[in-house]
């Protein structure tokens, strides 16, 4: 039986509810954060969840986030579960997606850059379409049942994110369910000049449906101006008359790590980002952020001359996304904190708290390529830094590394430990 073209029905989930929940990030970094990514799940999918007989902590994740290549990662896992691993090692990081993207530098290349971006939806979206997601939509996400999948790109006309939720798709009076899973990652995926902006209509000037759109709700006066920014970004989808068409770029440049958007949600009335039956039977929950990030440094300082044109934009654009990403997951590691206090409350003031409602504990775990300190690792890390494909060998080296930080963070083991 199929829930949608190609995409199989997923299998019955065990009978008894697990106490823990794990929530993932996947940050950018184009096919090397997809296997180092790749990496961690399989570490969760090799370890029993405490308590457990029959399960694992790849099956307790319930919320799981991504952007650009993270985010290739992050909704195939939504989509299929901790049973399509081995699929997304066979039919991502096992294939050459870079085959059907116009890589060269060629004068026709040239002018389509120029004009906007070299690669448009006939490429990459495509591919992941006919190679990975099967026709899926967002709908067949939510519908299968697994974990939540948040997922974002940049809207270049707010310099804001834009994420691919039924909020943001009511604020351009838009269909969610029928938009293609494929899209939205390519969306995510697309860096600039490479690709062409993903196009979505902004339907308010004629909204099919009488009273579809909804005014956001303005944040209180406390909220911080990126949450400002992001409830003004939504309201401009219905006032401002040049706002005909969204033109989406990759996530990473407002959010690289895909914290902002957890931390977010984690900030709405509880039990958000989890489901009501979830949140009332945890007793622990880990936060793990899988960051492929790596420079640091490099060869332009080494003589007094240079960097060139190339390695200038590079490093000045890292900076800017780096530090960037170093600030929202400081954030993210003080909200997890006040998360758990609204969690705990709101289980607490039903009509028929549970016993030990106020028991939960919330771990924070960052994993960084970053942190790897070998120099010969370090070093073939860097090779690694612009790949949208890879060789089996390299596959095998950054999934490795995945699960071998994993395993090797000691919040990571308290948390095992702990729930044993």
């Amino acid at each position: 039986m199929l829930t949608h073209i190609g995409v199989p029905a997923a299998p019955r989930t065990p009978a008894k509810p697990s106490d823990t929940a794990v929530i993932l990030a996947f940050s950018g970094g184009g096919a090397r954060s997809a296997a180092f990514g790749y990496g961690v799940l399989s570490a969760l999918a090799e370890q029993r969840s405490p308590g457990m007989a029959t399960r694992t902590l790849a099956d307790d994740v319930a919320v799981v986030a991504g952007v650009s290549g993270g985010g290739v990662l992050a909704a195939h896992f939504a989509l299929y579960g901790p049973t399509g691993l081995s699929g997304f090692r066979r039919d991502f990081l096992d294939q050459d997606p870079e085959a059907s993207l116009r890589t060269s530098y060629t004068p026709e290349n040239l002018l389509r850059a120029y004009r906007g971006g070299i690669n448009d939806l006939s490429g990459f979206a495509a591919w992941l379409d006919d190679r990975l997601y099967h026709g899926a939509t967002l709908r067949d996400v939510e519908r299968r049942g697994r974990a939540r999948l948040v997922l974002h790109a940049t809207d270049l006309y707010n310099r804001a994110p834009f994420s691919f939720d039924r909020k943001s798709f009511l604020a351009i009076c838009s269909d969610y369910d029928g938009f293609s899973l494929a899209h939205a990652v390519a969306a995510s995926s697309a860096v600039p000049v490479a690709f062409t902006p993903i196009v979505m209509r902004n339907f308010n000037d004629a909204c099919p449906v009488a009273g579809h759109r909804t005014s956001p709700t303005r944040p209180v006066v406390e909220a911080s101006l990126f949450e400002r920014h992001i409830s003004d970004s939504q309201e401009r989808y219905a006032s401002a008359s040049d706002l005909n068409y969204l033109k989406l770029l990759d996530g990473g440049l407002v959010d690289n790590l895909a914290t902002s958007n957890l931390a977010g949600l984690m900030k709405q009335p509880a039990p958000e980002p989890l489901q009501p039956a979830t949140a009332r039977q945890l007793r622990r929950a880990i936060i793990i952020v899988v960051d492929a990030a790596t420079r640091v440094g490099g060869d332009i300082s080494n003589a007094t001359e240079g960097p060139m044109a190339t390695d200038t934009v590079v490093a000045a654009t890292d900076a800017m996304i780096d530090n960037a990403s170093r600030m929202s997951f400081d954030v993210l590691e003080q909200e997890a904190t006040r998360w758990r206090d609204r969690l705990t409350h709101w289980r607490c003031n039903t009509r028929s708290p549970q016993a030990g409602c106020d028991k939960f504990e919330v771990k924070v775990v960052r994993l960084s390529l970053a942190d790897v300190q070998e120099a010969n690792e370090k070093a073939r890390i860097m090779q690694l830094h612009f790949k949208l494909s890879l060789k089996p060998g390299e596959v095998d080296f950054l999934a490795g590394l995945g699960r071998r930080l994993l395993r090797g963070s000691a919040v990571y083991q308290r948390f095992i430990r702990a729930g044993g």
